[in-house]
């Protein structure tokens, strides 16, 4: 008897000890250093003086109730949807095809939350300025269980009717590393 309840004392401790790194709050410094690039790395645009524009992909799954967030974001006239029916998972596929729609969509002052399972998405257009500034801007954006996971921008001058130029769509981006990533039977002799 003593010895299941040892056990089952050291599990709990084990388990308390688990924590996602998505929970509570993040700092702006913590952020930018989790951005931070390779020591000796050059920034070819840290003295640009052109005005570019953000775009921000935060993960926001450990937010406090990631519905009521999506609906303020909606209530803004930004976006908001979520994948699942009557308590039924849905497949990884469809949260990743839902996943990769925000990702493919231009981003929005309003901005754009979808939840596909983990990691729920909010996706949004942040205030121009200089390249070098706009890390920052993305890490202050966060809130209690928010993190930034992608920031992007592109030159204010290369918008056009107020939208970000699009590049390769995410299932594209994903087709070719499946390309480049050989399988095992491929290998063998």
């Amino acid at each position: 008897m003593m010895g299941r309840t040892m056990f089952a004392a050291l599990a709990v401790l084990a388990l308390a000890g688990c924590s996602d790194w998505r929970e509570g709050e993040e700092g702006v410094e913590a952020c930018l250093k989790r951005f931070a690039p390779k020591e000796g790395a050059v920034d070819p645009l840290a003295d640009d003086t052109n005005q570019w524009v953000p775009s921000y992909t935060y993960d926001v799954t450990k937010v406090a109730d990631p519905h009521a967030f999506g609906q303020e974001v909606h209530k803004r006239g930004g976006k908001f949807w979520w994948v699942g029916w009557q308590g039924s998972r849905p497949p990884e596929q469809q949260l990743q095809r839902e996943r990769d729609k925000l990702n493919d969509m231009p981003a929005t002052e309003a901005g754009a939350v979808v939840l596909a399972g983990d990691p729920a998405l909010y996706k949004v257009r942040g205030k121009p300025g200089l390249n070098r500034d706009l890390l920052r801007q993305g890490c202050e954006g966060q809130r209690a269980g928010m993190r930034l996971v992608s920031w992007q921008a592109a030159r204010a001058d290369f918008i056009k009717d107020g939208k970000l130029p699009s590049g390769p769509t995410a299932a594209e981006i994903r087709a070719v590393q499946e390309l480049d990533r050989p399988k095992i039977k491929d290998l063998l002799p």
